[in-house]
């Protein structure tokens, strides 16, 4: 009796398909299988099978197919893509905010400096009018247009002068000494004269003084004195002497 290993060696294929045959398989029923000579290579593994839900018949899933989900559950579909806009800075799935999008420098605004404010000046002291009266104002205009034609320039008004002179009247006038010309004052007086009446007998006794052109300042004052002129036993008539006093200053 032959050994079965030696009746493999007996029969073994010496072809070049020995190499791909399959090995003999011993089955238990001692019977063999003949070898088959088809090659083995290049064989195509069989699509997975994922196993479904029960009741259900499995079905092959191809690679890149999305697989079927449980009955009730979502579908799964695609999820949309933002798609960002110039200048846009929007992330998916972020939430929009209702504030524009500020472009451009976001530093703070420069504060524009304010003007420092000065006091203000105290107005200028009002000019001087002289405290004139109407009569002794016009005494005023008249000497000093006579001044202005000679040539001299506008007399300027002194309330101080005016006092000073219309204090010089009052006593020239209780007095009767009424006339007077000095270097920088002129006097005139009778009964009842007019500012008129004064220029006429001061331009005609003082010209000197009222048409001196170094003289910048004048005040007029005039003052007036009833006195009795005709007196018998007692006195028969009175009459009212006027005084008329032109101070000057340089």
């Amino acid at each position: 009796m032959i050994t079965p290993i030696s009746w493999i060696l007996l029969h073994e294929p010496q072809s070049e398909q020995a190499d791909a045959s399959v090995p003999y398989v011993t089955r238990p029923d001692d019977t063999y299988i003949t070898a088959s000579n088809e090659p083995v290579a290049s064989r195509t593994d069989p699509p997975s099978v994922k196993p479904s839900t029960p009741g259900r018949t499995p079905t092959a899933t191809p690679s890149g197919t999305p697989t079927p989900s449980a009955p009730g559950s979502p579908t799964p579909s695609a999820s949309a893509t933002d798609t960002p806009t110039a200048g846009s800075t929007h992330t998916p799935g972020a939430t929009p905010s209702s504030e524009p999008t500020r472009t451009g420098s976001t530093s703070a605004p420069r504060e524009t400096a304010q003007p420092t404010k000065t006091p203000n000046a105290p107005p200028p002291p009002p000019a001087d009018n002289g405290s004139m009266t109407g009569d002794e104002a016009a005494l005023f205009s008249m000497i000093d247009d006579a001044r202005t034609s000679n040539g001299c320039a506008s007399l300027g008004r002194n309330s101080n002068l005016t006092g000073g002179a219309r204090q010089e009247a009052v006593d020239r006038a209780s007095s009767g000494k009424v006339s007077a010309t000095g270097t920088s004052s002129a006097a005139a007086g009778g009964d009842d004269m007019s500012a008129q009446a004064a220029f006429n007998r001061l331009k005609s006794q003082s010209s000197s003084t009222i048409l001196n052109c170094g003289l910048s300042e004048l005040g007029v004052g005039r003052a007036s004195e009833r006195y009795c002129s005709t007196q018998l036993v007692f006195c028969l008539k009175y009459s009212t002497r006027v005084s008329w006093v032109a101070d000057f200053n340089q």
